[in-house]
């Protein structure tokens, strides 16, 4: 089942990558234009991770998700919100939700990644956290304006939406990975083949992105 999800979630990014490229005229030209490559990062990573398990080369696995992945992954969404709340009233949290997720990354990479239970929990959780944040504010915008009328042609719509799925989906799920891990190890199987489900949905929703949605600012 676990291998079932994984190969799912991987039909899934690919098919969003695809789609970003596909529908690359529609975005380019605006903040947007960067998500077909972020997508095909994603893509890359992942095809690196699979190499790195199977030549057991998990030092360069470990090392590329924790300093490169994994924040590249909440820092360019902090980046198309910044984008997107073009009001100056609201354009200052992704900027400062940036900086704390900084913090905390560094403090888990330099003080508490030395510790046996490890996945960078600490960042993960403060991560999911801020961007929950950002995506019930354009929520909160979206249904406070004109703009709720077409909210299917907003591609913000779409990308908070399948981030809405994931990361809280799996926010208690990093939050306790490494208890899980170590001491509940069913239950974090368990929880891990619904994370890769929850995954999956939300490229998917990247994917609806690009077909069904358009750039535009709140």
């Amino acid at each position: 089942m676990e291998q079932l999800a994984l190969n799912i979630l991987r039909i899934a990014e690919a098919m969003a990558c695809i789609c970003g490229l596909i529908f690359w005229k529609k975005v380019e030209g605006t903040y947007w234009k960067l998500f077909p490559f972020y997508l095909l990062f994603i893509v890359f990573s992942e095809l690196l991770g699979y190499y790195t398990k199977v030549h057991q080369l998990l030092t360069i696995n470990n090392y590329y998700f924790r300093f490169l992945e994994i924040p590249a992954e909440f820092l360019f969404f902090f980046y198309i919100f910044y984008q997107a709340f073009k009001d100056k009233k609201y354009r200052w949290l992704p900027l400062a939700c940036s900086g704390l997720y900084i913090l905390c990354w560094l403090i888990d990479m330099f003080g508490m990644g030395k510790h046996r239970f490890w996945f960078s929990s600490f960042s993960s959780t403060i991560g999911n956290l801020l961007l929950l944040i950002l995506i019930l504010g354009y929520f909160i915008q979206l249904v406070t304006s004109n703009a709720i009328l077409d909210f299917k042609r907003d591609m913000l719509f779409w990308v908070s939406t399948g981030l809405l799925l994931f990361y809280l989906g799996t926010f208690p799920f990093y939050g306790l990975e490494n208890m899980l891990y170590h001491y509940y190890r069913d239950v974090y199987n368990d929880y891990k083949f619904v994370a890769s489900i929850l995954d999956s949905s939300m490229y998917i929703m990247f994917a609806f992105s690009f077909i069904w949605g358009r750039p535009k600012n709140i």
